[in-house]
């Protein structure tokens, strides 16, 4: 029985939200006629969430050298993850099947090829020349 109550009443909030707000009646101007209608203003674009963090990528889709994803890490352990997180991100689970290091017009690609779970390969490309060779973080410089 309890159950009865609740859905009509989860029904008729749902129904009261949904609805749209009625615009309210105005008096005719004092000269008798209409009241001019108001156009409503542009809403305005909606802004970036504050509180996200940056992406740690930039670039491409990683289908080639000049569409490499950039990773944006400090280390190359960290960069090594944050590959992995951008390749599950857009395809799912993966297996990775091989990788390499590549470099082109001074940049450091690591070129990877990874089967997805429709049993079909991909190669991704991803720009870590901001993370070549380094092993550990720079250290911050001491306060002042």
């Amino acid at each position: 029985m309890r159950h009865l109550f609740v859905l009509p009443a989860v029904l008729a909030i749902a129904g009261c939200a949904s609805r749209a707000p009625q615009p309210a009646a105005s008096a005719p101007s004092p000269g008798g006629a209409a009241p001019a209608a108001q156009t409503p203003a542009a809403p305005a674009p909606p802004e970036a969430a504050s509180y996200l963090a940056p992406t740690p990528f930039a670039g491409g889709d990683g289908t080639s050298v000049e569409q490499a994803v950039v990773v944006l890490a400090q280390t190359e352990d960290e960069g090594i993850d944050l590959e992995h997180h951008w390749i599950f991100d857009h395809y799912g689970r993966f297996r990775k099947i091989r990788g390499g290091l590549a470099a082109a017009d001074g940049k450091h690609y690591d070129v990877i090829t990874v089967e997805l779970a429709d049993h079909s390969e991909k190669t991704i490309f991803f720009d870590i020349t901001g993370f070549y060779g380094v092993m550990e973080a720079p250290e911050a410089p001491p306060p002042q």
